[in-house]
């Protein structure tokens, strides 16, 4: 067979057809499948219309910018649709909570819907519907709102308002223009003016500046805010008078001398800015001033949230105003939406009290916990009978946040609450301290009836710790002239004062420990106070007093007679009784006796009476001085002999038989 030799220009020739056919086929496909991007964008001439392709693609890679505002929630319950906020920054009160919103703290965590409650400020942002309610795509818990004491049931909806209004942050700089007089009627010109950021004052017996007296000066105080449209009420805590006026309608009206008085008055506002001026005026000593007001809302009195169930959980079948708290629904119901038994509320509000102490009253059947500024005064969550319980709280002045859970188990359902503040006491004021010292203010004062507490290892109330507290007692009691043992126990440290004089001084650690003083009272109103601190360990104080006991002789002849200067003549006589005389009133305190405890045990009395001898035959040693007087010791064994000292008289050392009556004894 022939072949053909091997040609390299026929290799050559059939490699470039290859890379022809290659390189063609590749720019077909580039070009189409980027067509677009090689052609040129035309340009349009002058003057003529531009026409706009339709496109897949969104107009803009950059969104539109979204809505913001910083508020405080108002109304929310978990589950709801709506957020509702008094806005802090931005005018929107409305937030829509969609299915997939992200919630966030502050710090960064994650949360969720169900964290948002009453009282906390947000910040929100999102896009605005056609309403003007924003639709949330994120929110951030920014500050949570004051919480109660934690329980199983949910947060509280407390409506928490602060003490100033909401204003923008221009206007919040701007502050109060004060003009500082020199007399106390606003005359002339002030001699001092400045910038207040609140009117929250107490200068107590000082002076506002070094240009202000300290007494009978004034103060006018003006300044524009910006209000939500609403119904609001304005409070003046004084001393002594203030006057308020929004837009030159007077408001309050104190112009009076008086101690710190809350006084406030009701006003209905447009939205928008209006002027308010604060007039006031202090007469003599004590000095301050306090102004703030609220806006009323949906539930000016207190917000009931009533359950299906008695555990507060889940969405309430019903909130409504409740004007009070005092129902006594019997076997029914408090309306169609709740069962007749087995059911639960929640009332929480904002009330503004004046400075004191009160006493809060609660009447159930069954459970209840009453909570005060987060402090849990009263829990008793468990079914019973009608009962009553008390919590104490010392309050200062102004708005404070209350709470009351109440759950009904079956039979009869009934809850009353008030509180009253506690002028009067008809035992012993008992003023109780968070620390060893007695020092600030008391965190509750009430009324007990004696002081004979064993806490062990517990606390006195709410509000104290188990260890390091103390407490002081004070009352006035009548007395009879005589002489009186005066008792403590205490575990640690207790002092006693009467009348202002230090009578039992053991103000040390100690374990349970009984002293005691005894002394002669003249008769009248005479003051105690006993004071007390725990420092570990087991908690006790105990006190009382108990009259000397009167002696009564054996059936012996006895001798009554009077001191005087001059010899005695004994004479008998038929009773058997000893006469005790004693000397003119006085505060006479003896050196204390030997510690024992007060009951089932003879007291050796030292008392100064004079007396008659019970035989005919004394044995007389005058012994003569200017004044008077008589001391005594009696001996209570079976058969004593009872030595009298007189000064300017016979001394009389007779020889009786006697018997010592039990004393009476009482505990307070």
């Amino acid at each position: 067979m022939y072949k053909r030799p091997f040609s390299w220009q026929s290799a050559l020739i059939a490699l470039a057809t290859v890379a022809l056919l290659t390189a063609g086929l590749g720019i077909i496909v580039y070009i189409g499948l980027a067509r677009e991007r090689l052609l040129p964008t035309p340009t349009p001439r002058p003057g003529s219309p531009q026409v706009v392709r339709p496109s897949l693609l969104l107009p803009s890679e950059t969104p539109e910018p979204l809505a913001t505002v910083v508020g405080v929630v108002q109304d929310y319950s978990p589950g709801a649709l709506i957020i509702v906020i008094s806005p802090i920054e931005g005018n929107v009160t409305q937030i829509i909570v969609p299915e997939n919103l992200t919630v966030i703290w502050a710090d960064g965590k994650r949360a969720s819907p169900k964290d948002i409650a009453p009282g906390q400020t947000l910040f929100a942002e999102g896009p605005i519907d056609a309403i003007g309610r924003m639709i949330a795509s994120q929110i951030t818990i920014v500050r949570e709102a004051k919480q109660p004491t934690p329980s199983p049931s949910p947060e509280p909806s407390a409506t928490w308002l602060p003490l100033t209004p909401t204003i923008t942050p221009s206007l919040a700089a701007q502050g109060w223009l004060g003009e500082y007089f020199a007399n106390s009627s606003l005359a002339g010109s002030p001699v001092m003016t400045r910038t207040d950021g609140a009117i929250d004052f107490q200068w107590r017996q000082g002076s506002p500046d070094p240009t202000v007296p300290a007494d009978r000066f004034s103060v006018r105080w003006r300044r524009r805010w910006l209000f939500e449209g609403g119904s609001y009420r304005f409070f003046a805590y004084s001393d002594d008078g203030v006057r308020l006026w929004v837009d030159g309608i007077l408001v309050i009206d104190q112009w009076r001398d008086q101690p710190a008085t809350l006084t406030y008055g009701d006003l209905n506002l447009s939205a928008g800015e209006h002027e308010v001026r604060v007039e006031y005026y202090e007469a003599l000593d004590s000095a301050e001033i306090r102004v703030w007001w609220e806006q009323q809302g949906l539930y000016p009195d207190w917000r009931g949230e009533y359950f299906a169930n008695p555990d507060l959980a889940g969405k309430p079948v019903l909130v409504r105003n409740d004007t009070e708290i005092a129902f006594n629904w019997g076997s029914g119901s408090p309306a169609p939406e709740v069962p007749t038994d087995r059911f639960s509320v929640r009332w929480t509000r904002t009330a503004t009290f004046e400075e004191g102490a009160y006493r809060f009253n609660i009447r159930v059947d069954d459970g209840v916990r009453l909570w005060v500024d987060g402090l849990l005064l009263v829990d008793e969550w468990h079914p019973s009978a009608a009962m009553t319980y008390q919590g104490y709280l010392w309050l200062p002045a102004g708005p404070h946040a209350l709470r009351v859970e109440y759950f009904e188990a079956g039979g009869g359902a009934l809850v009353y609450f008030e509180w009253e503040r506690l002028h009067k006491f008809v035992g012993w004021k008992g003023e109780y301290f968070a620390n060893p010292v007695l020092v600030g203010r008391p965190v509750f004062v009430r009324d007990d009836d004696s002081i004979n507490f064993d806490w062990q290892t517990g606390s006195p109330g709410s509000g104290l710790p188990i260890d390091n507290f103390s407490a002081r007692w004070s009352r006035t009691v009548d007395f009879d002239e005589g002489g009186y043992i005066f008792w403590a126990v205490a575990d640690d440290g207790v002092r006693v004062y009467l009348d202002g004089q230090l009578l039992i001084d053991e103000w040390h650690d100690a374990p349970g420990t009984h002293y005691q003083r005894q002394l002669y009272l003249a008769k009248g109103a005479h003051a105690l106070i006993v004071e007390y601190y725990e420092h570990g360990g087991k908690a006790l104080i105990r006190f009382g007093w108990e009259v000397l006991g009167t002696a009564t002789p054996t059936p012996t002849p006895t001798l009554t007679f009077t001191p005087s200067p001059t010899p005695l003549t004994p004479s008998l006589t038929p009773t058997l009784s000893l006469t005790w005389t004693p000397l003119p009133p006085t505060w006479t305190p003896i050196p204390p006796t030997a510690t024992r405890l007060p009951s089932k045990t003879p007291i050796s009395p030292t008392v100064t009476p004079s007396y008659s001898p019970p035989t005919p035959t004394p044995t007389l040693e005058p012994t003569s001085t200017e004044t008077p007087t008589l001391t005594p010791t009696l001996d209570v064994s079976p058969s004593a002999a009872i030595s009298a000292t007189a000064t300017g008289m016979p001394e009389l050392t007779p020889s009786v038989t006697q018997t010592l009556e039990p004393s009476s004894v009482r505990k307070n």
